[in-house]
């Protein structure tokens, strides 16, 4: 697996990553990290949790990992690390070791692959957790100004009811049960620690969609 501290990128393997995690109560995966801010901003307010954000490009994260790498006092966070790897092709290092699971905001094949129930992309996702873990993700398809990219031109109406219809098969096939699945209000998309979620929450009607379920291995 190679993870990225600041500009500097490195290989670590199982037993370094478990003799990392290992101070820690449970393991949280960010899945489509992007430029970190919702791993980095996790780990700070849940100490007793290993965080690991998880974007296949690598120079997206230099800022928060190089922030992350810092004494605690100066804004540290020893409980993140930052992990290159897309959800199509997840390193056996991360199999199997998530408690939780966050998917916020995504963009691209990611995206696409959760609204459309992907295989691969579901399958990516269980393959991160234990037994039991949960699954959070929000979706939002509406996340540029016209003119709409390419990739979410020919997309279905995101709604809950559309989640819970019609994702519900698809993600049962791959060990995902749906529990819940609602529209976020405007001052919920504003708490989300990501850099997308301040430009959503100016924008009305809210459009977008918080998905939550367990992950059964």
């Amino acid at each position: 697996m190679i993870v990225v501290r600041g500009k500097r990128s490195e290989a670590m393997d199982a037993a370094a990553l478990a003799g990392l995690r290992a101070p820690y109560t449970a393991v949280t995966i960010d899945v489509g990290a992007g430029d970190g801010r919702f791993a980095y901003r996790y780990a700070r307010s849940h100490p007793e949790r290993f965080v690991i954000g998880m974007d296949p490009v690598a120079e997206n994260m230099a800022e928060l990992s190089g922030r992350a790498a810092r004494k605690p006092g100066r804004g540290g966070a020893a409980n993140v690390l930052y992990a290159v790897a897309s959800i199509e092709r997840v390193p056996d290092e991360l199999r199997g070791i998530a408690d939780e699971v966050f998917v916020t905001l995504p963009w691209g094949s990611l995206m696409r692959g959760l609204i459309l129930g992907d295989d691969v992309v579901l399958a990516g996702l269980a393959s991160l957790a234990r037994d039991g873990a949960a699954l959070r993700i929000v979706l939002n398809t509406r996340i540029f100004d016209d003119p709409v990219p390419a990739e979410a031109r020919d997309l279905p109406e995101l709604t809950p009811e559309y989640a819970t219809a019609t994702l519900t098969a698809p993600y049962a096939r791959h060990g995902i049960r749906i529990t819940e699945a609602r529209f976020l209000g405007a001052e919920e998309v504003a708490a989300l620690p990501t850099t997308w979620a301040k430009r959503l929450s100016h924008r009305a009607p809210p459009r977008t969609v918080y998905v939550e379920g367990i992950i059964h291995g």
